[in-house]
């Protein structure tokens, strides 16, 4: 079957994956099944190691007892993806023991894919998603059960896989007026990916469809892996991190298993050390950064592979005792190197040029006596050199506007936090809009600006879409640090608005700088789940359980600290069940979705915790630099902290402890001006009342535990 598209330029093909290479592979292509992800020389060693993991048995046994189809109450994404996994599962552990039970539920869980009406179950869904996720399962499972099925089962999973993916990946990739093929988000990534792995399992049966559509995913996931490049960095947060390298590693796996190249693609500038991104994105007790739409879990799995593909210990000692759905997966590449970063000799701080990301500690260890610290802070959204970009297939979908936004970790607890997603079911909760008529989106709390820890102007949301370089760092000894340009995060000029970044020992150091021209009313906010223990001036505590943390203004002398709760959650009445993400109501009932409760997460519960609180600092006119210090796990009674310019900062000079040279005057708006007359005495009364009663509390509880 012929299927021809307008040839590509030599010179971006040159720049591409080696498709010269690709179709001299795939034209003389005969091998036996099953040959995706292995071979059958691979099976007998495969089988030693899943027999050897009793993990593996308790998930195939319950793989078994799981038949359920998507009943009405679960989520249409939850559902494929439960049923997909059961899929893998069972295929895997039928090709690896001789057990009539094995093979007759995978048989019928494939036929319950290959006779499904639609591998697309969410009309809101216009990529490749769903149906690629669906596809990899039954594509695995038709390759590695070929030698169990009968000739009829075999001939329905060809014609569903054509069916269902190649078919219309052929029409998706000759129209022109398609936005999703050319997006270079985690979601276009799966979905190249299941195109390519089912072009691979049914190459023999339709070679020139499937020769084409290798070519054309390829290139995509190309183009794509640019994100990674130069340190392997991820721009939509680590738990999609996980998501886009599952199927990265799984498209490669498959190709060096089928055609024994990658085609360029696993020498892509930074992929081999994309392992570091989950690494140091997670602090001391294994939670993550979860910014833009990320969470706070991260799923392993994929460092299985890259550990055994790369031979990175780091990644494999990240992965070890893993217990999840893709245990199938990792058992396949489970021979691999694995050392704890300590025992590597691996730096406490790095910095993520691919995805403007600073991550610091003071120690590898997670023993609460060794008193782990952790930071971690963004810049912008964008690649660093580059503008704004107004091209629909450069936006990421899952960007909240955040840049400049931090995390810090203690032994226990996150002190800041990141209040991560909310419900993908709202409205419009994927509509970005444009910087003319900003999309609904922008109306969600979590999304905002203001519900990040940044800096708030005029209470104003960044350009979500803008770069903010990182402009100097330092990982090394017990001083690392980080400068991060935001200024076009705010519309305004190079150098405009700075921040600094630093793990002093222990202690978090958070310095800002606003050029004397960047008029309008500033508030530095930070969001915490720690109870309040006194909120002074310029001195705030807070506790959780035993532990302590304590925030210090080191200047100016005229600001203060503002305690404050975030604007409650809203109720949306969603009228089109059509454009629902998750879940599955009638199609006549209105429903009301709310936004998820100011609380933190607790326990894999998304905010099912604590009450999140704001600390708010409101920018005193005249000043240019605004300095805080953050002591976890600390009364806050260390030395003096230093105090410097980020040019300082920058040049490298030696710390200093003694105050700086007075700041130039920032001029404040004529608003704020108005306003501060009777802002300042009602501030400070509000404040103190507060404190006081915090104290008074404090006083009362601790008599009644004495």
């Amino acid at each position: 079957m012929p299927f021809d598209l307008a040839p590509r330029p030599a010179q971006q093909e040159a720049r591409g994956p080696h498709l010269t290479a690709l179709e001299s592979a795939a034209e003389g292509f005969a091998a036996p099944h099953p040959y995706l992800l292995f071979d059958a020389a691979a099976v007998p060693r495969i089988r030693d190691r899943a027999r050897a993991n009793p993990l593996l048995r308790t998930q195939f046994e319950k793989a078994l007892r799981d038949s359920r189809l998507p009943s009405e109450g679960e989520e249409a994404r939850a559902a494929l993806k439960r049923r997909a996994r059961r899929l893998i599962t069972l295929s895997f552990m039928a090709l690896l023991e001789d057990s009539d039970a094995a093979v007759a539920a995978a048989r019928r869980a494939l036929r319950g894919f290959t006779e499904a009406a639609t591998w697309s179950p969410r009309p809101i869904v216009k990529n490749f998603l769903d149906s690629a996720e669906a596809a990899v399962a039954v594509s695995l499972a038709y390759d590695w059960l070929y030698g169990i099925l009968s000739v009829a089962d075999r001939r329905s999973a060809e014609a569903a896989i054509w069916r269902h993916v190649l078919d219309p990946a052929i029409a998706a990739y000759r129209d022109p007026s398609l936005l999703w093929p050319r997006r270079r988000d985690n979601c276009t990534l799966v979905s190249h990916a299941g195109i390519a792995i089912a072009a691979l399992a049914v190459l023999p049966r339709f070679r020139d469809p499937a020769v084409e559509l290798l070519r054309q995913s390829l290139a995509s996931i190309w183009r794509i892996f640019a994100a990674f490049d130069p340190d392997g960095g991820w721009p939509e947060g680590p738990s999609y991190w996980s998501l886009a390298v599952r199927y990265a590693g799984l498209v490669i796996a498959a190709l060096e298993s089928s055609l024994g190249d990658s085609f360029g693609l696993a020498d892509r500038p930074g992929f081999a050390q994309t392992g570091d991104f989950p690494l140091y994105a997670s602090g001391p007790f294994g939670a993550a950064f979860d910014f833009a739409d990320s969470a706070r879990q991260v799923d392993p799995s994929p460092l299985a592979w890259l550990a055994h593909r790369f031979g990175r210990a780091s990644d494999g000692w990240l992965v070890e005792g893993y217990a999840g759905s893709h245990l199938p997966l990792t058992t396949i590449w489970a021979e691999h190197p694995s050392c704890d970063p300590h025992g590597l000799g691996l730096p406490t701080g790095k910095v993520f040029k691919s995805s403007s990301l600073a991550s610091f500690r003071n120690t590898w260890s997670r023993a609460e006596d060794a008193r782990p610290v952790f930071l971690a802070i963004k810049g912008g959204n964008a690649a660093p050199g580059k503008g704004p970009s107004s091209a629909p297939e450069d936006l990421l979908m899952h960007l909240q506007a955040d840049a400049g936004s931090f995390v810090v970790d203690g032994k226990n607890s996150r002190w800041v936090i990141d209040l991560g997603a909310d419900d993908y079911d709202l409205p419009g909760y994927f509509d970005h809009g444009s910087e003319r008529n900003p999309g609904q989106r922008w109306r969600y709390y979590r999304a905002q600006t203001a519900g990040h820890n940044t800096l708030l102007i005029d209470n104003e949301n960044q350009r979500a879409n803008a770069p903010a370089p990182i402009i100097g760092s330092c990982v090394e000894g017990d001083c690392k640090w980080v400068v991060i340009d935001l200024s076009a995060a705010y519309g305004r000029p190079p150098g405009s608005i700075r921040r600094g970044a630093a793990l002093i020992a222990r202690d978090v150091v958070i310095a800002d700088e606003i050029d004397p021209r960047v008029g309008g009313d500033v508030v530095w906010r930070m969001h915490t789940s720690a109870e309040p223990v006194s909120i002074g001036r310029s001195v705030a505590r807070f506790r959780l359980g035993e532990d302590r943390l304590t925030a210090r203004i080191l200047e100016p002398r005229g600001a203060r600290f503002r305690l404050s709760s975030p604007p409650p959650a809203r109720s949306f009445a969603v009228a089109d069940v059509e454009g629902l993400h998750g879940r599955r109501p009638a199609r006549d009932h209105r429903i009301e979705i709310a936004e998820l409760p100011r609380r933190d997460d607790s326990r894999g519960r998304r905010a099912g915790g604590r009450l999140v609180r704001r600390l708010d600092i409101i920018w005193p006119r005249g000043a240019r630099r605004l300095t805080v210090s953050l002591s976890p796990d600390s009364n806050g009674d260390g030395p003096l902290l230093p105090v410097a310019p980020l040019d300082d900062w920058l040049a490298r000079r030696p710390i200093r402890l003694a105050s700086c040279p007075p700041p130039r005057i920032r001029q404040p708006s004529r608003q704020s001006r108005r306003a501060e007359r009777g802002e300042g005495e009602r501030l400070a009364c509000s404040v103190q009342t507060h404190a006081s009663a915090i104290t008074r509390i404090d006083k009362d509880r601790s008599g009644r535990k004495h």
